[in-house]
């Protein structure tokens, strides 16, 4: 095998790993270097024997994990990522989300009903004012 078809079968292997339609190893996880050689289906450790191509690789690959990774931990992209996830990271994000909303949702709630009791007892407070007003307005109206 020559080097060039080997490393155009790197580049290809590489390629279909980041659209996320491998043919030789599962789709799911974060891509390796052992992941491109094995998709290649290069013997063991043979990638390395192409160290311009792993300098090349090795931002792509980078990139394309730390973006997995933002995906699968929480944060909300409103974008279409360009990570390609597979059924079950897909419901993990969703699952995410969800939990996300929920606490949003009771943090607003607990919020809202902090509120209501310190509007309540501000509420209360004037309004015993106004009778102690009201009483001294009596008092002075029967003194005069």
């Amino acid at each position: 095998m020559t080097t060039e078809l080997t490393e155009a079968r790197l580049r290809d292997a590489l390629q279909r790993l980041l659209d996320g339609v491998p043919r030789k190893t599962k789709a799911a996880g974060l891509i390796t270097l052992n992941k491109v050689n094995k998709e290649a289906g290069l013997g063991h450790s043979y990638i390395h024997k192409f160290p311009d191509f792993i300098d090349e690789a090795k931002p792509q690959i980078k990139k394309y994990n730390t973006d997995k990774k933002t995906l699968l931990n929480d944060d909300i992209s409103l974008t279409e990522p360009e990570v390609a996830l597979t059924e079950s990271e897909n419901f993990r994000v969703e699952l995410n989300r969800i939990e996300r909303l929920k606490d949003r949702y009771r943090h607003e709630r607990n919020d809202a009903k902090n509120a209501k009791k310190e509007l309540e007892k501000l509420n209360n407070t004037l309004m015993y004012r106004l009778f102690d007003l009201q009483e001294e307005l009596l008092e002075l109206k029967g003194k005069s």
